[in-house]
């Protein structure tokens, strides 16, 4: 599982020579059915990039990674009042 952007980097260059199909998966909820296979794609896992980046209160903008949980950033957010 790649853990940063360097790594996803790598690997979609590897697959994009040999054209090879990629389904990306980030926190992989299951929640809206996106990141399912349908034949032999590449299966590209961003759940080790979970990390919460930052949180504007004002605006109330979150940045994270792409692996994050809907219900982590939830969590995250209610704790601070939103």
């Amino acid at each position: 599982k790649p853990t940063n952007t360097e790594m996803v980097s790598k690997i979609l260059a590897h697959c994009n020579e040999r054209k090879l199909a990629v389904v990306p998966q980030g926190g992989n909820t299951g929640l809206v059915g996106g990141s399912i296979p349908l034949f032999d794609e590449v299966i590209v896992s961003t759940s080790a990039m979970n990390n919460i980046i930052s949180l504007d209160e004002v605006s109330g903008s979150l940045v994270c990674e792409s692996g994050c949980i809907l219900e982590t950033l939830n969590n995250y957010v209610g704790d601070r009042g939103f």
